[in-house]
């Protein structure tokens, strides 16, 4: 073999090598670039809605000379698939430099469908050749990509790398996502088109329809397969008319889409989504209830709630139509959901849609049977992620009212059904996940201020996504099988937790009238009569809210908010009667003595109970599901005779320790104790949606200091303590110097 020869042998082997090596080698997916084409588009269009003499100079030029650069640097990954993206880009220079907001609208759509639609190809040839982590690259180019977090294609290319999932079964499941997930965005923005349809809004119009055209084109073959040629190419021809002005054509083209699913849902999806579709169904009535009187919005919250559940509902009911057992109705389910969403946006009378919703709930139990009716943890625990990545999707497309709509349905599922199971066992987690819902911390902002600053999406997709793994931590602790003496030691735990505030006020209270030269035993009966009258309130309402009607999450919240600072002001007004001095007060004083007191007394012991009473029944009721009765029955007699024992103790103090000790005992032990409360009740209307929150960096984050004590670093609370902390500073100031100016007369009385 000669030289040459021989080198070109080696030439070829090394072509062949080489070639092989690029073939092995799946180029990294741009999604950097890409999303940077998402976003800048997306800051362009809102700069396109102002006047021109409103916009920055060259801003414009300067963003799309940006996504120019990016689309230039993605190209070549993307090979066959970029002539359509090179099509709508070029669509979408030309409507920007015309100035021509709805066609750019329309082909930015366009431009991200070319994108996911590419992204969503080379991942599955990824899966097929066995390139994992090239797969999940690709990936993060599509809807409900990082925002989400956990999905079924993210689960399964984990199965997939750790051998638990051969390929083929992997590709069916990342396929399967991607197609539900286009589903859903064609079915959202034909709804969206009817609505800005009907509101004159062109910009958006064309912007929904340039989304549902090219989650169409990412469709077309699956389109074709479920819904027969002839059906899909009449869809297709409607949605063209639309996008050519004819706005009667998006009604026939959701019509067309009324039986279609992208692929067929397992037996328990079916039921999963299907138990989704009735809580959310029966929400809408009783959240619209509560939300409007005489044709005006009375709780905007709750009016809000039953919109975004009606929402919900429609989308699921789009999944579930084709695997009703009657196509009649699933039409005139969709039809009943339709009704409700204008007779809430005309603040009907609720008394009109009750019948509707309830129509609405016996289709749905008699097209998935009773099994649907099931709700509580398993029901939360599936749902609230979804909720999230409905919010994080709604921050991301810049709908923050919708992110924080979405977000309120989290934490609905969180309180009660996972937050009442979770207290019992651990009630500082259960205190950390509650502020990740709202104001989180100084420097780790929780998702509703995150939301209400209308922060970057990546960093309320990152807090959902922390809060998730803080949830998983909960969900192994719920879960986790409960011992016997488990049981006991949380029962009773709740019981002393609960019972220690309202023992330590009123054990402290009847002391200090000891003091005070009154009897403690003429105020029991008004002190029991309030602590048994609570009781029985607590136990009425628990049963109200169980069989009669529903209190959303909020209404809870705020009732016992508001309770407690009802407490705070009883507690503070007889403290400050008994420990007056002379002058004005001293009728008070009188009058106190005189009987007055007993009722004050009376009144406090009710709101004291009646504060923690009904959260304590929820949280007996939730450790019940997975306790043995018995040892959570002994655990209450056990935390009932603790929460007893020390106010005997407290009471045989009383009788031993010199009265003026005593009093100024009480009296400190009383101050501390309208100061929890005063922070219980600000925390509690703050967690209804009341008012704000702002965390502080200065108080230190406890959940300890939280939990027992009522001081949480918010400056609202803090501030609010600190008014009664400085009421009774006050009142103690001029009682010390009315005794001094009262000493300083008798001394000079005396040299007289």
């Amino acid at each position: 073999m000669t030289f040459p020869r021989f080198s070109r042998l080696l030439g070829l082997l090394a072509l062949l090598v080489l070639s092989g090596s690029i073939v092995a080698a799946e180029p990294a997916a741009p999604w950097p670039a890409a999303e940077t084409i998402r976003t800048e588009s997306a800051r362009i269009e809102r700069l396109m809605l102002r006047p021109a003499s409103g916009r920055p100079a060259g801003e414009i030029d300067r963003r799309l000379g940006r996504i120019e650069d990016a689309w230039a640097a993605a190209r070549p990954a993307y090979a066959r698939g970029a002539a359509d993206v090179d099509t709508a880009l070029a669509d979408y220079a030309a409507a920007v430099r015309a100035g021509d907001g709805p066609a750019a609208a329309f082909a930015r759509q366009m431009v991200w469908a070319g994108l996911s639609g590419g992204a969503g190809e080379h991942a599955l040839a990824a899966i097929a050749a066995g390139h994992v982590e090239a797969a999940g690259e690709w990936l993060q180019i599509r809807d409900y990509s990082r925002a989400s977090g956990d999905t079924s294609a993210t689960r399964a290319l984990a199965g997939m790398a750790a051998g638990a999932l051969a390929p083929d079964v992997a590709r069916t499941l990342v396929e399967a996502d991607l197609l539900t997930v286009a589903a859903a965005e064609l079915r959202l923005s034909l709804r969206k088109a009817q609505k800005d349809a009907g509101a004159g809004n062109a910009t958006l119009l064309t912007s929904d329809l340039g989304r549902a055209t090219g989650m169409a084109r990412i469709l077309h073959d699956n389109l074709g397969e479920r819904l027969g040629a002839a059906v899909r190419d009449g869809f297709l021809a409607d949605l063209a008319r639309a996008s050519a002005g004819d706005a009667g054509a998006i009604g026939s083209a959701e019509a067309a889409l009324q039986s279609y699913a992208p692929v067929a849902l397992a037996p328990a999806e079916v039921t999963r989504r299907a138990r989704l579709l009735r809580r959310f169904t029966d929400l809408v009535w009783l959240d619209y209830r509560n939300g409007v009187r005489d044709g005006a919005i009375s709780n905007q919250l709750e009016y809000r709630e039953a919109a975004m559940f009606r929402s919900r509902a429609a989308t699921l009911l789009a999944d579930l139509a084709p695997t009703m057992k009657s196509r009649e109705d699933a039409a005139r389910m969709g039809a009943l959901l339709a009704r409700m969403e204008a007779l809430i946006a005309a603040r009907e009378d609720p008394e009109a849609l009750r019948p509707l919703g309830e129509e609405a709930l016996a289709l749905i139990d008699r097209n998935f049977g009773n099994q649907v009716r099931e709700g509580g943890y398993a029901l939360a625990v599936e749902s609230l992620p979804l909720a999230l990545q409905a919010m994080a999707e709604a921050a991301r497309g810049g709908d923050f009212e919708g992110a924080e709509a979405a977000r309120l349905e989290a934490y609905a599922w969180f309180d009660p059904d996972i937050e009442q199971r979770l207290v019992p066992r651990a009630p500082a987690l259960a205190l950390r996940l509650e502020a990740m819902f709202w104001e989180g911390t100084s420097d780790q902002p929780g998702l509703a201020r995150l939301i209400a600053a209308h922060s970057a999406p990546d960093r309320i997709a990152a807090q959902a996504k922390s809060l998730l793994a803080v949830m998983s931590e909960a969900q192994t602790l719920i879960e986790a099988p409960v011992s016997a003496i488990g049981a006991l030691v949380q029962s009773a735990g709740i019981l002393f937790r609960e019972g220690l505030e309202a023992v330590l006020i009123l054990a402290a209270l009847l002391a200090a009238l000891r003091a005070e030269g009154g009897d403690p035993a003429r105020y029991r009966g008004a002190v029991g009569l309030g602590a048994g009258a609570a009781l029985g309130a607590s136990i009425a309402l628990w049963m109200t809210a169980r069989w009669l009607i529903s209190f959303s999450t909020l209404t809870r919240e705020a009732i016992e908010g508001g309770t407690a600072l009802i407490a705070a002001v009883v507690l503070v007004w007889l403290t400050l009667g008994l420990a007056a001095r002379g002058g004005h007060v001293a009728a008070l004083r009188r009058r106190l003595a005189g009987g007055i007191s007993a009722l004050g007394l009376g009144i406090l012991a009710f709101f004291v109970v009646f504060r923690e009473g009904f959260e304590t029944i929820l949280f007996y009721e939730a450790l019940l599901v997975d306790a043995p009765s018995l040892p959570v029955v002994a655990g209450l007699a056990l935390g009932t005779a603790a929460v007893m024992l020390l106010a005997w103790l407290i009471l045989a103090a009383g009788r031993r320790m010199p009265l003026g000790v005593l009093f100024k005992a009480t009296g400190v032990l009383l101050g501390v104790l309208a100061v929890i409360l005063t922070g219980a009740g600000i925390r509690g209307l703050q967690t209804a949606a009341l008012i704000g929150a702002t965390p502080v960096s200065w108080f230190p984050q406890s959940y300890e200091l939280q939990l027992w004590f009522g001081l949480y670093p918010v400056a609202e609370a803090l501030a609010a303590q600190a008014l009664v902390l400085g009421v009774f500073l006050l009142a103690w100031a001029t009682r010390r110097g009315l005794r001094c100016a009262g000493a300083a007369a008798g001394r000079g009385a005396g040299q007289i």
